[in-house]
């Protein structure tokens, strides 16, 4: 009959451990999920800030064309080759593994059309269609 009790007793110990074990996990599930929900919200502001320095410098690039300051232009464009290549660089691990080449640029993901490397295709095209227009 000790036997049995203290059998009894090692599985209440058990369950209690587990119990707190539990606890332990869901705490930080919920801080992990509260993390997150931080992060996006701050990415989501950042995507913000991006769109708006993006319009300011498209439309510093159209005056800079008009008023012929086309050498700040060029260094911009430089700049924006940099910038993309760094971004196709970033995310080439996970373009290859969907199986395109490492030399394609990164399919936007349909929530995030108007991301920064969409952006800052759109300006490249841009400051090519302005240099044409040169």
């Amino acid at each position: 009959m000790s036997g049995s009790i203290a059998s009894y007793d090692q599985l209440v110990r058990q369950v209690e451990a587990l119990k707190k074990e539990n606890s332990h996990l869901r705490r930080e599930l919920e801080d992990n999920s509260n993390h997150l929900s931080k992060l996006e919200n701050e990415t989501s502001d950042m995507k913000e800030v991006l769109k708006h320095l993006q319009g300011k410098l498209e439309q510093e690039a159209r005056v800079m064309v008009s008023s012929g300051q086309t050498e700040v232009l060029d260094q911009l464009k430089a700049l924006q080759m940099d910038i993309t290549s760094l971004y196709n660089l970033k995310f080439a691990p996970e373009v290859t593994s969907s199986g395109r080449g490492a030399e394609e640029s990164p399919p936007a993901p349909a929530s995030h059309r108007d991301g920064p490397g969409e952006l800052g295709r759109a300006t490249f095209r841009m400051l090519e269609e302005l240099d044409r227009e040169r």
